[in-house]
């Protein structure tokens, strides 16, 4: 289909990206694309292409080792070579395990366009030609995962999409000028079959897979024989997630089927000719003249606009709450929100029509999936929980996200560990109980989810007194040995530092009701309490003693006093390596090895304390210990105040 256009050059050994042929195309308007690997040499050799006047319409810069922390002074080089090298309507890609970013060149006035994807294979509904050379080229992104991965909205909205033949594309449809495949796909395309239909036809009739059906169409569409249509699948995906409203002329622009600039000349047009504030459609009709769209375009434009941007009018203006979201039935599928419906309700809804297939929920960069066979739901997962913890975490907690049930459809991440093997009626009433044991938790600890704990520092022999005893959680019901192993572990994450929110998202594979149970049951059994000591108040004044008496004793001589005394009190220990002395002799704590290594904040403090008494014993030798008293007196009054 498309080859690495200029790719396989020689390089440098220090510069040479990441790059695989795809096929053995030499076409020279075949898309030009090249991956790199994050690298500090990096900009030398994008500087090279620079020089050379090279134009991309693709550039992807692999993070796989490196992951998004690239600080802000890199992104604003990367978003100037964009600029640079991209030609008009290319994508700068930043890509990882788990997500993506991209730079667009959609305005050639103007600078790139920054998106955030939650999924790497979401970026391919929107690029599908980029797919495949991604796939070859980057470890770990692979076929098999990006048809099942991305973002089940954005895909729903793709299959969806009507693609509507520009006037060059009715031209060429009643003449033989195209590849075979491109033959086949312009004689399905009759502005009103979906993606979804016509992919279907071309793998039956013609053996071509809906991977290659995407790519044939965006050629397509690169070459105007069809409507701009991949642009406006994540513009779409964005409005419904954010229930965000957009204007037709907004629309258009997103979708490239008009610049900025020629919006404004219709805007301005639409005010000389009088229309009014409730004729704002009829900029549709005014691009229809000035030839942009045609008439079919215009009315799938609209449809779009009405269901993916219309559903958030007020309550004074269409009678609904402005919570209310709609539930559209499309061919074969079901899209909403859980603004309009509430979890058990959306299963409850589907058990009862006695669907079949599948029902996906995203929430986030959470998703569930549920597989229904005649209305009974047979198998859940919900990242990592499965089954029947996967529907009760949905039931429990989500109270947003997006819906998509697709009509006969399978999937493919559901296996016999997903199998549910109680009635949905039994999960939905113990999901109803294990809520308001959450509610009642949570209702007990300030600041709920965002409260800190600290587990005890005597845990660990407490724990093994109770621990082979008979165990029970707040409710009465009996601790399991799975629960019992759970415990200590959870402890470990309790560390004076970490939100209740961040510990349950730390552990992903276990139901956050029973995780609180947990909690309770450590509060309860005083092995955990509110955080009530904090680090930084001791670490603050630490500092402040240092520099002042920096100023007497000199930078070198006090950066001595700090490693010396440090060394005297932890010596080698794991404890010497929780703090750190920069080079102009400032110190600080290296919180994420404290989190790493599990210790409390009141052993971390102790051991603050310790150093700083040790400090402040060297500093009374090597000056007037009165001056040194002054000093500390001083600080810590004007601390209290």
């Amino acid at each position: 289909m498309f080859n690495q256009h200029n790719a396989s050059e020689k390089l440098p050994p220090q510069a040479q990206p990441t790059m695989a042929p795809i096929d053995g195309s030499t076409n020279p308007s075949a898309p030009a694309f090249r991956t790199y690997a994050y690298r500090e040499n990096l900009f030398a050799e994008l500087e090279r292409l620079v020089k050379e006047e090279r134009r991309f319409d693709g550039l992807t810069i692999d993070l796989m080792q490196t992951d998004f922390s690239l600080p802000l002074d890199i992104m604003v080089k990367f978003h100037a070579y964009g600029q640079k090298l991209l030609k008009p309507e290319g994508i700068l890609l930043f890509i990882k395990a788990d997500a993506a970013v991209t730079l667009t060149k959609d305005d050639p006035g103007g600078g790139l366009t920054f998106n955030v994807y939650d999924s790497p294979f979401a970026i391919f509904a929107r690029h599908p030609i980029l797919a495949d050379y991604v796939c070859a080229t980057v470890t770990g992104i692979d076929r098999r995962r990006m048809r099942g991965g991305g973002s089940t909205l954005a895909n729903h909205i793709l299959f969806s999409s009507i693609p509507v033949l520009s006037p060059k594309g009715s031209r060429l449809k009643s003449a033989i000028s195209l590849s075979p495949p491109q033959t086949w796909l312009l004689h399905f395309i009759d502005d009103y079959a979906s993606i979804e239909s016509i992919s279907s036809t071309m793998e039956t009739q013609h053996n071509i897979h809906p991977d290659e059906t995407l790519r044939l169409l965006q050629e397509l569409e690169t070459d105007g024989i069809i409507y701009p249509l991949f642009a406006r699948i994540h513009f779409l995906a964005n409005c419904y997630h954010n229930h965000k409203p957009f204007r037709l002329g907004r629309y258009m622009v997103a979708s490239g089927i008009i610049s900025s600039q020629q919006l404004e000349e219709l805007l301005e047009t639409q005010e000389q000719e009088g229309w009014g504030r409730n004729q704002k459609t009829f900029l549709g009709l005014l691009a229809v003249r000035k030839g942009y769209l045609n008439t079919r375009e215009l009315e799938v434009l609209l449809h779009d606009q009405y269901f993916y941007g219309g559903y958030q009018k007020t309550e004074a203006t269409t009678g609904m709450s402005s919570k209310g979201l709609p539930i559209e039935t499309m061919k074969n599928s079901m899209i909403g929100s859980l603004g309009a419906i509430d979890s058990a309700g959306l299963l409850q809804s589907i058990s009862t029509a006695k669907k079949t297939g599948i029902l996906t929920v995203e929430n986030r960069d959470n998703s569930l999936i549920v597989s229904f066979q005649d209305g009974k739901a047979t198998h859940a997962r919900l990242g990592l929980l499965k089954g029947y913890n996967a529907l009760v975490e949905f039931m429990v907690n989500w109270l947003e996200g997006i819906f998509v049930f697709k009509d006969k459809s399978s999937s493919t991440d559901l296996d016999n560990e997903c199998l549910l093997r109680d009635p949905l009626d039994r999960i939905m009433l113990d999901s109803a109980l294990f809520q308001d044991q959450t509610a009642e938790i949570l209702a007990k600890l300030p600041g709920q989810r965002n409260v800190i704990l600290e587990r005890a520092s005597d845990f660990d022999s407490r724990w093994n007194q109770i621990s082979n005893s008979e165990l029970r959680f707040c409710d009465q019901t009996k601790a399991s040995d799975e629960d019992k192993s759970r415990i200590p572990r959870l402890a470990y994450l309790i560390d004076g530092l970490t939100t209740l929110d961040e510990v349950i998202t730390a552990i992903p594979d276990y139901p956050s009701h029973k995780i609180l149970k947990c909690v309770q049951f450590l509060v309860d059994h005083e092995l955990a309490g509110i955080q009530q000591t904090s680090l930084f108040k001791p670490l603050t004044i630490f500092q402040r003693l240092s520099a002042e008496l920096q100023e007497t004793l000199g930078a070198s001589k006090n950066r001595a006093l700090l490693e010396t005394s440090l060394h005297y009190v932890h010596g080698d220990s794991e404890a010497a390596q929780r703090f750190n002395i920069d080079k102009e002799g400032r110190l600080s704590i290296n919180l994420s090895r404290v989190k790493a290594s599990s210790t409390p904040v009141s052993i971390v403090l102790l051991e603050l304390r310790r150093w700083m008494e040790a400090y402040l014993a060297h500093a009374r030798r090597q000056l007037d210990p009165q001056t040194v008293d002054n000093i500390i007196t001083r600080l810590v009054q004007n601390n209290s105040t």
